[in-house]
């Protein structure tokens, strides 16, 4: 191991860097049961904007899953990102919330909406 870190210059003296600042956990789907076909309940807002490619790939699976979410864009109406930055102190998009709770990144958001909906 120490030849590995002579090789790359490193020594055990060299503290690590700081790790990244974790992203917030997804929200959990409930656990009580659904009958066949019911869908679950929750309050879906999607901060986006119509040029983002990752709005776009969030909003194919909104489209394909038929759910409905309030759609805030944030380009369109310059209050809405002004509401973003007040909840969540940045402007990233998309961004939605799920019972008021903030989730990021397109992968994560579709991630949760099949989980949740399909």
């Amino acid at each position: 191991m120490s030849f590995l870190k002579r090789l790359l210059g490193r020594s055990s003296n060299r503290s690590a860097a700081p790790a990244a600042p974790r992203r917030p956990a997804a929200p959990r789907r409930a656990a009580t049961p659904r009958a066949p076909g019911e869908r679950p309940t929750h309050e879906l807002v999607l901060y986006k904007f119509d040029s983002c490619p990752y709005c776009r790939k969030v909003m194919r699976v909104v489209d394909q899953l038929d759910v409905e979410v309030e759609l805030r864009d944030t380009r369109k109406d310059r209050s809405w990102r002004q509401d973003l930055i007040d909840k969540t102190g940045r402007t990233q998009v998309p961004c939605l919330f799920i019972d008021g709770e903030p989730l990021f990144e397109s992968s994560d958001i579709n991630d949760w909406l099949n989980d949740t909906y399909a």
